[in-house]
Parts: structure tokens; sequence; C-alpha cells
């Protein structure tokens, strides 16, 4: 049997994104503690949503891990989903809407004009251009399609972000 990572390092990943929301940080890490203690009871409980994403089949448990914490995240407005094409202005919009939510102070400036159209991996570096001198960092969710999901940390929170996916075994990219 794997070990299973401890609910408190669980928590405190949790609580990264969703900041003093204590009911928020309680239904996304039940969720999460389900997935890590039991994937095919997970598939099972939340199928309906994963036939949403066009997942019908058994997922591998990285790739399920990985989607349930993007869905969990994704429930509670705390991740923006956006489409590869998406301008950075767009995916600005999206981190705004994401930092309401978390009823952060702050709000990314918008782009300047010339970059506010870029799209691709170049939009990402522009997003987090404008995330450093809020004190944020980007993060990149895995999810095998055309598709990014992102979300914010407070930048003085990125290592320990890192480390905890890392513990936890979802696959991010903090930026």
């Amino acid at each position: 049997m794997t070990n299973l990572p401890s609910t408190d390092a669980l928590h405190r990943f949790v609580q990264l994104f969703t900041l003093n929301d204590a009911e928020a940080t309680q239904r996304v890490s039940e969720r999460l503690a389900l997935v890590l203690r039991d994937p095919s009871g997970y598939q099972a409980q939340y199928a309906e949503e994963l036939e949403e994403r066009g997942i019908a089949a058994a997922l591998p448990a990285q790739e399920l891990r990985d989607l349930a914490l993007i869905d969990a995240l994704l429930s509670e407005e705390l991740l923006w989903e956006s489409d590869w094409k998406d301008t950075a202005a767009d995916l600005v919009y999206g981190i705004n809407e994401t930092l309401t939510q978390q009823k952060q102070p702050v709000q990314l400036a918008e782009p300047a004009s010339g970059r506010a159209t870029v799209t691709g991996p170049e939009a990402l570096d522009i997003v987090q251009d404008l995330a450093e001198p809020a004190g944020l960092a980007v993060v990149l969710f895995t999810l095998d399609s055309d598709s990014y999901a992102l979300s914010v940390v407070a930048d003085a929170q990125a290592e320990e972000a890192r480390q905890l996916a890392k513990e936890l075994g979802f696959g991010v990219t903090v930026y």
C-alpha cells in the first residue's frame, strides 16, 4: 500500500489557494483526500463531472489526481481554465477573477497594448511578469489538454506550493 500524504500537508497546500475560506478549504481537502486515498472511489463519485470533460474510462492515478485538483479548485472558482489560444489579456482577466474570489486586495495590471494579444506560452510569461510586482506567483496545473489551468499564490509561498505539490503527488508548475 502506498503511503498517503499527511492530512496536514494536504490542508496546508489547499489553503495556499483558499486562503482564509475555511469552508472552501474543507470541501477541497475532502475531495482531494478521496482521490489520494481511493482513486477508483473518486472516479465513481465524480463520474458525471468527468463525463462532462469527455472522460468515461478509468484514468491513471496521476492523471486523475491532477484532474481532481483542477476540478476541486475550479468548483470553488479558485482556478481559471483557459484555452491555449486565449490572449494574455484574457489570462489576466481570469487571474483577476480568481484573486477576487480569494478576496485578495490586489489585481493584475492590464498587459501593455502590444502584449495584450499574445497567446500560448508567451502569454503565460506576460501574466507572470504582471504577477511578480503584485507579490504573486502564477501556478500552472498539469492538464493533458489544449488548455491552461491557472491560479495564483503569494510569491512568498511559491516554494512551499512547489514542495507540497511534490509531496502530495500533484503536477504543478509555479512560476
